[in-house]
């Protein structure tokens, strides 16, 4: 018969072995279809100056393919407050008030916050504190 005994020594760390098996989650950051989608709208709509220029079809797909993209990843629930200003966004352009648009959809970017890799990681973040064990404790 074999036995099977747990390790008496589990490091606090993963070692390198174990860095290199754990794999990186493939899903895109929380909301990152639908901040994509405002941020091309917005920077359509910032391009044209004139209000007839704007195409509003177009930008509607865009905003709805991001909310569909939310829905389909399950992020809708989690960033409720941003779906609701793009949905009032798509109301305002297609009642061609440009401006409201605009304005609904920079609330909708504030909501969703700043994309992951632009957001600063303080060093004391990504590496845990060195913590000075005495030789009494470590006989514990």
């Amino acid at each position: 018969m074999v036995e099977y005994r747990a390790p008496t020594h589990v490091p606090d760390q993963p070692t390198a072995a174990h860095a290199a098996l754990v794999r990186r989650s493939c899903t895109p950051p929380l909301g990152h279809h639908l901040r994509t989608a405002v941020d091309k709208v917005l920077l359509e709509l910032s391009a044209t100056a004139e209000p007839d220029r704007v195409n509003p079809r177009h930008l509607d797909d865009l905003l709805v393919a991001g909310l569909a993209w939310a829905a389909a990843t399950g992020d809708t629930c989690r960033i409720q407050p941003a779906v609701q200003a793009v949905r009032a966004a798509r109301e305002k352009l297609a009642r061609t008030d440009v401006a409201g648009a605009r304005s609904a959809l920079r609330e909708a970017r504030d909501c969703l916050g700043r994309p992951p890799d632009e957001r600063a990681v303080p060093v004391a973040h990504r590496f845990p504190p060195m913590v000075a064990v005495s030789a009494r404790e470590e006989e514990r």
